[in-house]
């Protein structure tokens, strides 16, 4: 199982997402998400994540793949992707400010823009296949002395959100990638 997951909440042409307080990601935009805990299931995780963090409660979100990360050929992680949709009308008044950071609607012409730097630097690698594939991939992310140096998105089962044999298998393919 991975230890983490991440939502992006889609409203419309826009995406709310979260300035990190902390490590990972301080300082940079990126989905609302946190640890899974022992005992629960990663759908259960990010639903609590996102209520904990937003204060929204979603009735459902649809999984869209992992995103794993080798760091300097030797530190393996990753997380659970979700997306879940809210109609555009939905109530939701930004920017707050929260524990976690500061949560802000972002235009997704805005997010995938090349000359931003505000956002983590992986997003605009796999928010265009997030938002307009069906499929789910493993978006494994490649990271040396601090910088990205590559992302390479590999299509996977939906099953993978569940099934720990498929998930070992997509961590197997992403530990050979050079």
């Amino acid at each position: 199982m991975l230890a983490y997951n991440i939502c992006f909440i889609r409203r419309s042409d826009e995406i709310l997402l979260l300035n990190r307080n902390k490590p990972s990601w301080m300082g940079r935009w990126n989905g609302v998400g946190g640890k899974v805990e022992n005992g629960e299931t990663p759908r259960a995780s990010v639903l609590r994540e996102v209520y904990e963090e937003t204060g929204i409660r979603l009735d459902t979100v649809r999984f869209k793949g992992i995103v794993t990360w080798l760091v300097d050929g030797r530190h393996y992680g990753g997380m659970y992707l979700y997306t879940a949709e809210l109609e555009a009308a939905y109530p939701y008044e930004t920017p707050i400010k929260t524990e976690e950071g500061i949560l802000d609607w972002k235009k997704i012409e805005w997010i995938l823009d090349p000359n931003n730097e505000g956002v983590a630097s992986n997003l605009p690698r796999f928010i265009p296949l997030m938002l307009q594939e069906d499929g789910c991939y493993d978006h494994h992310c490649l990271f040396m002395n601090g910088a990205m140096t590559g992302v390479v998105s590999r299509p996977i089962a939906a099953a993978t959100e569940t099934d720990a044999a498929l998930l070992a298998g997509a961590r197997e393919k992403a530990e050979l990638t050079p």
